[in-house]
């Protein structure tokens, strides 16, 4: 199992969302609010550096992750230019 981790711009919850239940993915958590700075900039929720982050998270086995790999390559198409969606891939050895 992993969990994979999906970061992008505060108003793309909805097509993330989206992308994962395509999937059968129906189990995630979601954190709203993120400011932070990477690749594509900082997103700090201030006048200077606007705009927030969404993340959304959730545990596949990994067939499953294999076949949302592709499927978060496509989307990412589908963005602004300025915009960004980072997907982070972590181990997980079950549950408590």
């Amino acid at each position: 199992m992993k969990m994979l981790v999906l970061i992008g711009p505060e108003g793309r919850e909805e097509d993330l969302r989206a992308l994962i239940t395509r999937h059968e993915v129906h189990a995630y958590s979601e954190f709203r609010n993120i400011v932070g700075e990477g690749a594509t900039g900082a997103r700090l929720g201030t006048p200077v550096f606007p705009g927030r982050s969404v993340m959304i998270f959730t545990v596949v086995e990994d067939p499953k992750l294999d076949e949302l790999r592709g499927a978060i390559d496509t989307f990412r198409r589908t963005l602004y230019p300025g915009e960004g969606v980072r997907a982070f891939v972590l181990p997980v050895e079950g549950r408590l």
